[in-house]
């Protein structure tokens, strides 16, 4: 919480959150997953699932992304360790409750990664603390009476990861943005379908300083607009283009800062529970 509730600051602030934290935070998840399976007095071998976890995070925090010649395969290689040690690792021991809890952890991983990828998480910061809170929480917190809703069973647990529960929580915060959205431009008289629901129209020299995505941008001098922004782009530069094509009021998309809705989801998860266990009967 104390990493979490700072990131969330700097979130807010500058919309960047360092790798620092969220390092340290996987750290010290491996060192209490490591603690909690001898604790158990579980087999030492099921410890044997840090190889898939490794595997990615070598790949998030690596300097492979950028590396020319045969390194450039190297995410291929880590991933292809990543899924292959998992599919490994749950024909061996997929039978075991407690295991399969511990599986749910690279499972989760892979998942953030792929949607990170797809453009479904959008930024790097959201997806490594997602990523973080899978390995620090493969079972749900049980705190005294906490949480109040309960699954029936672990298998449900294991169905519904409590990082995958977070991440639903958290992007059901963020689905009331198009409602306030669309009363920000109707107020204003700029609503305009589908936009309206994804953003809102800023002085094009506004938005040059402003912490946003463009909802549009000149494409070779065609002027062009878009649902999904694009994740890298030179915002000034794009703006001036715009701007010289005697567009001076654009369409954007703010930069949400995640890390806020995903802090507010681990402490409603852990407080409240899986309301999904609820939604579905289970």
């Amino acid at each position: 919480m104390l990493i979490l509730g700072y990131a969330s600051v700097l979130d807010w602030r500058t919309r960047r959150v360092g790798n620092l934290y969220w390092i340290l935070l996987s750290i010290m998840a491996i060192v209490l997953l490591c603690a909690r399976v001898l604790a158990d007095d579980e087999p030492v071998e099921y410890l044997l699932i840090l190889v898939p976890v490794l595997a990615v995070l070598a790949d998030i925090y690596g300097p492979f992304g950028e590396s020319d010649g045969a390194a450039r395969f190297v995410p291929l290689l880590l991933y292809g360790v990543a899924i292959g040690s998992t599919v490994y690792l749950a024909h061996m021991w997929i039978d075991n409750i407690y295991f399969a809890h511990l599986l749910t952890i690279p499972v989760m991983m892979i998942a953030i990664v792929v949607m990170y990828m797809l453009d479904i998480i959008r930024g790097g910061a959201d997806a490594k603390a997602l990523v973080a809170i899978s390995v620090m929480f493969p079972f749900y917190p049980d705190i005294g009476s906490f949480p109040m809703i309960e699954a029936i069973n672990a298998f449900a647990e294991v169905v519904f990861p409590f990082s995958f529960v977070v991440l639903v929580n958290a992007a059901i915060i963020v689905a009331f943005t198009p409602i306030a959205f669309a009363a920000k431009n109707l107020a204003a008289g700029e609503f305009e379908f589908p936009f309206g629901f994804l953003g809102y129209r800023l002085d094009a020299e506004t938005a040059k300083s402003s912490k946003v995505w463009l909802m549009e941008r000149m494409e070779d001098g065609a002027h062009r607009r878009f649902t999904r922004p694009q994740r890298d782009e030179e915002l000034e530069e794009e703006v001036d283009k715009l701007m010289a094509a005697g567009h001076k009021r654009i369409w954007v998309t703010p930069k949400v800062p995640f890390i806020i809705p995903i802090t507010l989801s681990l402490v409603f998860t852990t407080v409240v529970g899986n309301i999904l266990l609820v939604l579905m009967g289970l």
